[in-house]
């Protein structure tokens, strides 16, 4: 036995476990401070990218804001720098954040037809065990990019007087219709805007811009709309058409990507616009479907089409309905006829009952919208009060789906009215119970409409 020989070797192999215990543990350290300053990093990142995207959607909806694009880039800038100061605290895990330069913001209007924001951050982070590398920070880096596409849209209102009671019902409308407007873009090279309403006929109050330029006179819309007077019934067909030809009046190569119509109404509709015979009189106007000669259920009261609320008169003698109304540019004259024969006119020809006059209403109006979403304009609905969860007439036996809710979820194709088509836009239908629920109605629409994707 050689015992001296076998101690030297315990010795040595026992060595060898030191040093590479030792390794291991320095690797095992190693592992831990990367995988604690990576996490770091990766927090630092998560929230830089967070507040990057905050300014960059803070810096697309200030495009609002200024009379021209130059004004328009400098509020957005504004607005992002706010955005992303707000979004990334100052001590946040350690990270100090670069404040944001206008070299880090880029807004740029493209000539397709939409704005681009693109910002970009910088944190740098304080290192303990990646120190090896010679750097005692890391710099994080983020970017992010919002677009918002120019607009064509047109407001369409309802003046009609059920928007009288109660009191400041109408004044709370108009109201959250100008909060509406003013989240557009105004003045040169802007959004496009016009405005539309509607009673017992319907007025074009502020023309869309039709010369091929773009932008709208923020203070012309805004004064139109305190301008309106609530009276007469509900000529939501007219409204819907006037509409439809403003907004395809911009020559085709001009339009925007986007093109909207955001109607709002309080009820279902019960006029119809069209050319009527009174014996052998013509008489071209709105015919009200609430009114009806003494003994008959025939309807005889007609509406100036191109007033809100003014009278031609009583017309006993119109004992038949025409086929069609008045026509959409471009496509030819509004069918009484329901389009998808949702409701049945009966008589050959048509007879003039008040219940085939407030089917034909209702069916224009659908068939204008109809023939607006097969152009791929996409149309928004708004709703006040209870009147629209009811069925609002006695006259007709109408089913529960011909609510003036049920209506105006069909005008805006939403996923759960009963005529949804997939192949055409859907729009959003939003009910206000009341007044004051009406501009966060107003807003959720806009909020839509200014949803920053392509």
């Amino acid at each position: 036995m050689k015992p001296v020989k076998h101690d030297r070797y315990a010795r040595g192999q026992a060595g060898q476990i030191l040093i590479l215990t030792a390794i291991s543990l320095m690797a095992l350290i190693g592992f831990i401070g990367l995988a604690i300053d990576s996490g770091l990093a990766y927090g630092v990142k998560a929230k830089l990218e967070s507040a990057v995207d905050a300014a960059t959607i803070a810096g697309a909806r200030a495009l609002a804001e200024g009379a021209d694009d130059s004004a328009r880039i400098l509020a957005a800038k504004t607005a992002a720098k706010d955005y992303f100061s707000a979004n990334f605290p100052a001590s946040f895990l350690g990270a100090t954040p670069v404040p944001l330069t206008d070299a880090m913001i880029e807004a740029t209007h493209e000539a397709t037809g939409y704005w681009k924001i693109t910002v970009t951050g910088t944190a740098t982070l304080p290192v303990t065990f990646l120190g090896f590398t010679g750097n005692s920070t890391l710099t994080v880096k983020a970017s992010g990019q919002s677009i918002r596409r120019d607009l064509d849209i047109i407001l369409v209102l309802d003046t009609s007087g059920s928007l009288s009671s109660p009191s400041g019902t109408f004044t709370a409308l108009k109201a959250a219709a100008v909060n509406f407007v003013s989240k557009f873009n105004a003045g040169a090279n802007g959004d496009r805007v016009g405005l539309v309403s509607f009673a017992a006929g319907g007025v074009v109050d502020v023309p869309i811009v039709k010369d091929g330029s773009r932008g709208f006179n923020k203070t012309q819309v805004i004064n139109a709309i305190n301008a309106l007077n609530v009276s007469g019934s509900t000529a939501s067909a007219e409204g819907m058409r006037l509409a439809l030809n403003e907004i395809n009046g911009v020559p085709v190569i001009n339009r925007s990507s986007l093109r909207m119509i955001v109607l709002f109404s309080d009820g279902a509709p019960n006029d119809v616009p069209a050319t009527f015979t009174n014996g052998s009189t013509p008489v071209t106007g709105d015919l009200y479907s609430e009114t009806s000669s003494p003994g008959t259920s025939r309807a005889t009261r007609v509406f100036r089409y191109d007033r809100r609320d003014t009278q031609l008169g009583d017309y006993s003698n119109i004992v038949t309905l025409p086929s069609t109304g008045f026509s959409i540019t471009g496509t030819g004259n509004i069918p009484l006829a329901s389009f998808n024969n949702i409701r049945t006119l009966t008589g050959s020809p048509v007879t003039n009952t008040r219940c085939n006059v407030n089917k034909a209403a209702r069916n224009m109006l659908e068939n204008v919208a109809n023939t607006a979403r097969s152009q791929s304009i996409k149309i928004h609905t708004i709703a006040l009060g209870a009147a629209v969860n009811t069925l609002e007439i006695n006259f007709c036996s109408y089913a529960a789906n011909e609510v003036g809710s049920s209506i105006l979820k069909r005008l805006a194709n939403t996923v759960d009215a009963n005529t949804y088509n997939s192949a055409q836009p859907v729009g959003l239908y939003v009910w206000a119970e009341n007044s004051a629920d009406l501009d966060n109605a107003f807003s959720s629409i806009a909020s839509e409409i200014l949803r920053l994707s392509r």
